[in-house]
């Protein structure tokens, strides 16, 4: 009885660490799963008329744009297109708007198909959790 309690905790043990392995995304599979789209969600944007839907394309050279527009805006105009710099380092993506914005960085990145979901910080605050869609 004391062997099969040891082999099932050593067992549980194995299967804990496997699934903690598999559940991360190493930096090249985020890369290469999010170069050539647009992604669109809610990175917190806003100017005086209201919130901003971003839809970010990210080029493979580490650079991208934003395409800005109103969440109630039938058309999908876009109001603002801003360039950002981007790298995905220890399953951080981080987007570098320049110095008029803020640090974005989403930490735990993970795609799933149409989904790429994490926790965005702003400025190194944790602002919650994000999924942004593929277009």
């Amino acid at each position: 009885m004391n062997n099969i309690l040891k082999y099932t905790k050593s067992l549980f043990l194995c299967l804990s660490i496997i699934i903690g392995l598999t559940s991360c995304e190493d930096d090249e599979t985020v890369f290469d799963r999010i170069v050539g789209y647009e992604w669109v969600g809610d990175l917190g944007f806003a100017d005086r008329y209201g919130p901003l839907e971003s839809g970010l394309y990210f080029d493979g050279n580490g650079f991208g744009t934003d395409a800005q527009c109103y969440y109630d805006d039938p058309n999908g105009e876009i109001i603002y297109s801003l360039p950002f710099r981007w790298v995905i380092n220890g399953g951080i993506l981080s987007l570098d708007y320049g110095n008029d914005y803020p640090l974005l960085e989403i930490y735990d990145v993970y795609v799933f198909g149409d989904e790429l979901s994490g926790v965005l910080y702003v400025d190194g605050l944790r602002d919650g959790p994000i999924t942004l869609y593929r277009y």
